[in-house]
């Protein structure tokens, strides 16, 4: 292969609309990921951005246009089967079980797609237990493996789900919110995993602290009304005069502008 040969997106939405009784909450979406890629989504409420992942997972069929993951299109698929193709979402409100500890919900993460008997009595192989050693070690748990998941602060939990999607091994990972309420400290941390789980995961952030985006040192894709306005570095997008439009009279004017 020539080196001029381009890499192919991982994930391509293309000329994707989503119209709910009439009303467009996407509207011809194109983006590119590719992989490897660390890309953060920002936009003002109403945006499209949950419409926006709700899509690339199956949960929302759009009404015209195409989703493609390597190459294949997802449009029709259900969403149980999108997520073992490799995309794993993580959503705003952390999904752990709580009254199980922080080793138990990796465990069974681990198990993954068995039936419930298996889940419940099958042991992990050691390669299993080596995989939870490596994710409690990935995400920074390890000192709290045998805590309840409920006893947990607010951002231990995201780093648990995290850990636990982490366990499917997705290629593609979306991450919605993922430092809404967190400490300082917790957020810093969280952008330092998400960080470095770009390279080996492609990794789509969608998130309104602006502070925390521009750390995640990423390119950043603005939506509003359902398309993309623009695309680039935090400080050419911070700096757009469409953007700052969009932003202003918002109730995220002034982090934008911080």
């Amino acid at each position: 292969m020539s080196h001029s040969t381009a890499v192919a997106p991982l994930l391509q939405l293309r000329g994707v609309s989503v119209s709910f009784d009439g009303f467009w909450a996407l509207k011809d979406l194109d983006l590119a990921l590719l992989p490897g890629e660390l890309r953060a989504v920002i936009g003002p409420n109403g945006a499209g951005k949950t419409t926006f992942l709700d899509v690339i997972t199956g949960k929302v069929r759009p009404t015209r246009g195409d989703v493609l993951f390597r190459g294949r299109s997802l449009v029709g698929i259900p969403e149980h089967r999108i997520a073992r193709l490799g995309i794993g979402r993580k959503f705003q409100t952390p999904r752990v079980i709580e009254n199980l500890t922080v080793g138990h919900n990796l465990d069974l993460a681990v198990k993954g797609s068995h039936g419930p008997l298996t889940l419940l009595f099958g042991r992990l192989s050691a390669q299993q237990r080596q995989r939870v050693q490596e994710l409690l070690a990935v995400v920074g748990l390890e000192r709290h493996v045998a805590q309840q998941a409920g006893s947990l602060s607010h951002g231990q939990k995201q780093w648990l789900e995290i850990a636990m999607l982490l366990a499917q091994d997705p290629e593609l990972l979306l991450v919605d919110e993922p430092v809404a309420g967190l400490s300082d400290e917790e957020t810093e941390l969280t952008g330092k995993l998400l960080r470095s789980l770009a390279g080996d995961h492609t990794v789509l952030v969608i998130e309104h602290d602006m502070d925390f985006i521009r750390e995640l040192q990423a390119p950043v894709t603005v939506l509003h009304e359902g398309h993309v306005l623009c695309e680039g570095s935090m400080d050419v997008v911070q700096n757009d005069p469409r953007v700052i439009e969009v932003y202003l009279g918002t109730e995220t004017e002034g982090e934008f502008q911080s």
